[in-house]
C-alpha cells in the first residue's frame, strides 16, 4: 500500500512538473545607484517582488526571488568577476545598471554568450555587441525616438534657429536623427558643448548674444535644473525664448523655482500615472526618503526606479507564459565552460512577445528588442504647474508627417490626453 502511494505521488509530482506547475525562480538585479537616499531602485525591485509574491495568481508563477548587486564603480573587470558570480547562481535574466555603460557592456557580453536575457533600463547604447540569436531588451525609448520628438516640436514651434546645449560627449550620437533633420533642411543648429566646469553661464550669454530663441538641452535633471537657474539670473526666462528638454525626467525638475510663466518649457514623460499602483509607488519612495533622507533628492519619481518595477513585471509575465509549456529551470553556468541556459532563447522570445501596462505605460518590443508602441507624454509648463498630452508611438520612423499632425492638436489642446494609433 505505502508503495502505491508512493507511486502515486511520484506521478501527481511529475504531471505538476511537466505541464507547468508552480516554480520559483531567480532574477539579478545590479544597481549602481543602491543607496536608500538615491533613485530608490532597490526599493522599486522590492516592491515589485513583494507584489508578485502576493498575487492571487502565485500557483502559476510560483515565488519570485531576486538577488540585488550592488556595483560601486563603472568597471569593466569587476563587472566581469560579478556578472561570473550571478551566471553560477542560476538566474532566468539579469536587470540593469541604469546608468555605468562599460559596464552595461560586459553585461550584455556574458549574457549574450551564455544565452540569459538581460533587460536594460539605462540609456540607449550608442555600439551594441549583437549575437546571432540574441540581443538585449531596451525598456527606454530610443535615441531616434527621441530626436524626432524634437523634431517635430521644432517643426510646430516654426523654428528655423535653433541652438543645442550638450552636457555630455555622447550628445551629438545620441541625437543623431535630429542632426540629419537639420542636414535635410535650411535651419540652422548650432551645437554647444559644457566644458569641465559645467557652468553652462558662458554658453547661455553666446546663446543670448546670438539672439538665437529656441534652446534644445540635452542633459540629466539635475544639470537642466542648474541651466534653468543660469537663464534666470541672465533674463532668457521670458516669453522670447522656448526650451526643450531631453530627458525624460522632465518632470523631476523644480520649475516653481526658476520659470516664469511665459517662457516655454517643453520636455517628455513616459509615465503611466493612471496606473492601479502609480500612486502607491511614488508614495512608498517619499516615505523612504523620509525616513532616510535629510530632504527628498528628487521632485518626483526617477526613471529608472519605474523601469526597474517593469522590468521585474515583464521577466515574470514572459516566465509565466513559457512556463506552460516547458517547466522553465534556471541552471548554474560557468564563465569557464562554453555551456549556455537551455531556455535562455525561448524565454527571449516571449520576453519579445510580452505586452502589459506598466508604471512608464504600454510595455512591447519590437524584434530588436527595443521599446515600441508607447505612449510618449509631452509635457509643458503652465501657471498650474505641469500639463501634459501625449501621442502614441508605433513607428515613429514611418510617420513623421502624422506625428507633426499630432503635435499640432496637442499644442492648441493642452488638456487634451487621449491615446493616438496609427
Amino acid at each position: 500500500m505505502l508503495t502505491a502511494w508512493a507511486l502515486l505521488l511520484f506521478l501527481a509530482m511529475w504531471v505538476r512538473s511537466t505541464f507547468g506547475g508552480p516554480l520559483s525562480f531567480r532574477i539579478a538585479a545590479i544597481l549602481d545607484d543602491p543607496m536608500e537616499c538615491s533613485r530608490g531602485e532597490r526599493l522599486a525591485i522590492t516592491l515589485a517582488k513583494d507584489s508578485i509574491n502576493r498575487s492571487s495568481n502565485r500557483s502559476i508563477t510560483g515565488k519570485l526571488e531576486v538577488d540585488i548587486f550592488e556595483l560601486l564603480r563603472d568597471s569593466e573587470y569587476e563587472m566581469g568577476e560579478t556578472m561570473c558570480q550571478i551566471m553560477s547562481k542560476g538566474v532566468v535574466a539579469v536587470l540593469g545598471p541604469s546608468a555605468s555603460p562599460a559596464s552595461n557592456s560586459i553585461i550584455s557580453n556574458i549574457c549574450g554568450e551564455k544565452e540569459v536575457p538581460y533587460v536594460k533600463v539605462a540609456p540607449e547604447d550608442i555600439l551594441k555587441v549583437h549575437f546571432p540569436r540574441f540581443t538585449t531588451l531596451d525598456l527606454r525609448p530610443t535615441n531616434t525616438d527621441i530626436s524626432l520628438a524634437v523634431a517635430g516640436l521644432l517643426t510646430f514651434f516654426n523654428s528655423t534657429t535653433a541652438c543645442l546645449i550638450c552636457a555630455q560627449a555622447d550628445c551629438l550620437l545620441n541625437l543623431e536623427q535630429l542632426l540629419r533633420q537639420f542636414l535635410i533642411s535650411k535651419e540652422t543648429l548650432s551645437v554647444r558643448m559644457l566644458d569641465d566646469s559645467q557652468d553652462p553661464t558662458p554658453l547661455l550669454k553666446e546663446i543670448r548674444d546670438d539672439k538665437t530663441p529656441t534652446i534644445i538641452v540635452d542633459a540629466n535633471a539635475t544639470m537642466s535644473h542648474i541651466i534653468l537657474e543660469r537663464a534666470s539670473e541672465l533674463g532668457m526666462l521670458s516669453v522670447y525664448y522656448t526650451y526643450i528638454f531631453t530627458s525624460l525626467e522632465f518632470s523631476l525638475l523644480r520649475l516653481d523655482d526658476v520659470a516664469d510663466q511665459r517662457v516655454n518649457i517643453v520636455g517628455f514623460s513616459v509615465f503611466n500615472k493612471t496606473h492601479p499602483f502609480f500612486q502607491d509607488f511614488a508614495l512608498s519612495l517619499n516615505r523612504s526618503w523620509q525616513e532616510n533622507c535629510d530632504h527628498a533628492p528628487f521632485a518626483g519619481t526617477p526613471l529608472s526606479s519605474a523601469l526597474l518595477f517593469d522590468a521585474v513585471y515583464a521577466v515574470v509575465a514572459a516566465v509565466q507564459e513559457l512556463n506552460r509549456s516547458q517547466n522553465v529551470g534556471a541552471t548554474q553556468l560557468s564563465c569557464k565552460s562554453s555551456k549556455i541556459w537551455e531556455h535562455g532563447t525561448s524565454l527571449m522570445n516571449y520576453l519579445r512577445m510580452v505586452e502589459l501596462e506598466g508604471l512608464t505605460g504600454h510595455i512591447e518590443f519590437n524584434s530588436k528588442g527595443q521599446r515600441s508602441n508607447y505612449a510618449l507624454r509631452i509635457m509643458q509648463n503652465s501657471k498650474d504647474g505641469l500639463r501634459q498630452g501625449m501621442y502614441h508611438l508605433e513607428s515613429m520612423q514611418h510617420c513623421f508627417e502624422d506625428l507633426l499632425c499630432k503635435l499640432k492638436e496637442l499644442v492648441s489642446n493642452p488638456e487634451l490626453v487621449s491615446h493616438y494609433d496609427y
